[in-house]
């Protein structure tokens, strides 16, 4: 492990005249990449034994070269685009702050954490980096990455796809993958470090929201084999412009679950490309389970499938919960070491047996071919009046609905709402509205109903529910004047 792990940080790519990064319209040859991170494993060195290093920069390669540069000086890196907060930092406690520009005249300042530097063994040897969960059930964790969980990821088979235009007549050889994922998050280990890992080379997309029109030249001039993209951001290109993803011929997708709907309006929309499933919680490097679509696919909820190569689960009766579904533990080099907080590991993912184990908190159940579909959460019920409501349950129920697409339940303080996504002739059809209200109040008459005609996202791709929720206290004080 130790000689594959030197080998990805050491390796002859960082010597290599060819691109190996491309962002904002520029080409990096591996050798260029390779320099940038000397230069900042050179700034490491020159403040002291450090341990946690945050790398900070608005660009990816910034941050990638960044990493590699603090992990050849023997430090964690912890990737920041500018994202992190104060509550973010005080739970891994940087010893120092290296802010790397990159560009055409790249350069590195290194900035010193105020007060005394916190003992080295404070994080064990095997840490590398740093996962953030979202924070969508209270405030965002930091999780530990260790090497071996990240050379579990870069070896795991159930994840390679044939190669692109430089692949042999079998189809094999590197992969160009398209990276959209935040530095911040998990999906940024297979965007990025992976495809590096395993001969690739990345090619950095614009937020849709920046320019998605730029995605089909990028996908054309470099032969784009693969693609990670959030479920809701599949849905918006799906829906709005499906032709910027068309010539894609693998689509991962990840984070939230992938709707029947949004495969379906794919297949309508003439996108020909593979389609995965993927599930995994953050504490995890990555994902842990996978699901390859059929070409034709009818039933009304895509799985999360079957354990990846080099995972295995576990499942367990839950206290309460539906009676045929079962908590989903995952198991093996996927899971991560544990939570930091305030600098140090504070709790570890070990069953008893002292094996790598994580209590998922979803529920799932197995199909008639045997593979797992997601069924809610142990905490996905929430009190409406006193009365508790399967949430998942409902969003599924209201899914099988005619031009119904997706369903997303939220609550604060004072409401409980369903915001449906119909098509835009069932925006505006009373009948429609009248068949989904039905199947609410059958949960509870206390829940609010708004039909949208799409989500709002936060910058990593994931649904923004406080922007929903927002929207709608909005409009509710519209409705009482």
């Amino acid at each position: 492990m130790t000689d594959t792990w030197h080998e990805v940080i050491h390796g002859d790519r960082w010597t290599s005249a060819s691109t190996l990064w491309v962002e904002d319209g520029t080409e990096y040859t591996g050798a260029q990449v390779g320099q940038l991170a000397s230069t900042v494993e050179q700034a490491v060195r020159a403040h002291g034994p450090a341990r946690v290093v945050s790398i900070r920069s608005a660009a990816k390669l910034g941050c990638f070269a960044g990493q590699l540069g603090a992990w050849r000086a023997g430090c964690v890196a912890v990737a920041d685009d500018h994202t992190l907060s104060e509550g973010d930092f005080g739970r891994v406690r940087p010893d120092l702050t290296i802010e790397v520009r990159s560009g055409p005249s790249p350069s590195v300042e290194a900035v010193v954490a105020p007060g005394p530097r916190l003992p080295r063994d404070r994080i064990p040897e095997e840490v590398v980096a740093v996962n953030f969960t979202s924070g969508s059930t209270g405030r965002r964790k930091a999780v530990a990455v260790t090497r071996g969980n990240l050379l579990a990821l870069f070896g795991c088979r159930d994840l390679d796809v044939p190669g692109g235009r430089n692949a042999d007549a079998a189809g094999r050889g590197p992969v160009t993958a398209g990276s959209f994922a935040t530095v911040t998050y998990d999906g940024w280990w297979f965007d990025t470090w992976r495809t590096i890992a395993t001969g690739g080379r990345v090619v950095c997309l614009p937020h849709v929201n920046d320019d998605v029109f730029a995605w089909p030249d990028l996908v054309d001039t470099y032969g784009i084999g693969r693609l990670l993209l959030p479920a809701a951001v599949i849905t918006t290109v799906v829906e709005a412009v499906p032709d910027c993803i068309a010539d894609i011929p693998w689509l991962f997708s990840g984070g939230e679950q992938f709707r029947t709907s949004t495969y379906r309006q794919a297949r309508q929309a003439g996108l020909r490309g593979r389609f995965v499933n993927l599930y995994g919680p953050t504490e995890a490097t990555f994902a842990t389970h996978h699901y390859r679509l059929p070409e034709q696919f009818s039933a009304p909820t895509i799985p999360i499938g079957r354990p990846l190569d080099g995972c295995w689960q576990t499942l367990r009766d839950p206290a309460e919960g539906p009676p045929d579904a079962r908590e989903l533990v995952v198991h093996g080099p996927f899971v991560c070491l544990g939570y930091l907080e305030d600098g140090a590991l504070v709790h570890r993912f070990r069953d008893a047996a002292g094996q790598a184990s994580y209590r998922t908190g979803d529920l799932v159940r197995p199909d008639e071919n045997g593979d797992l579909v997601f069924a809610g959460r142990l905490d996905g019920e929430v009190k409406v009046n006193g009365m508790r409501v399967d949430t998942a349950a409902l969003e599924q129920r209201i899914t099988t609905l005619p031009r119904v697409l997706d369903c997303r339940v939220a609550q604060d303080e004072r409401h409980t709402v369903a915001f449906v996504r119909t098509d835009p002739a069932a925006l505006h059809d009373p009948s429609a509205r009248d068949r989904i209200e039905s199947v609410v109040q059958d949960f509870s008459p206390a829940i609010g109903v708004r039909l949208v005609g799409r989500y709002p996202v936060k910058a990593g791709g994931k649904v923004d529910f406080l922007t929903l929720m927002d929207r709608y206290r909005l409009t509710e004080k519209v409705e009482e004047t």
